[in-house]
């Protein structure tokens, strides 16, 4: 049953360009950031996620989610989910 709930959300967020991967009941969201703009797509990816899990009555583990920067270059972006800032994490590669 929950595959039919989650299934929408990969729709929605394929449809703003937004990589996901599933597994369960976890989600991660991501997307090469070259600048703002793109920066500004992932925060709205995490808007409508947070909107889509209020609409089906799902809580979102803010807690157990955070920022992942892969590479080199700093992530200067603050990113947020429901008005909670996101902790960052560094990957490097």
């Amino acid at each position: 049953m929950f595959i039919i709930f989650i299934d929408n959300l990969a729709k929605l967020l394929e449809n703003y360009g937004i990589s996901i991967k599933l597994f369960a009941d976890d989600v991660k969201l991501y997307l090469k950031i070259d600048n703002v703009n793109d920066a500004g797509r992932l925060q709205v990816a995490l808007d409508l996620l947070s909107d889509w899990a209020n609409e089906w009555q799902l809580s979102v583990s803010v807690s157990r989610c955070c920022v992942l920067n892969i590479g080199h270059a700093p992530c200067n972006v603050n990113l947020s989910i429901a008005g909670c800032s996101l902790p960052k994490c560094r990957f490097l590669s």
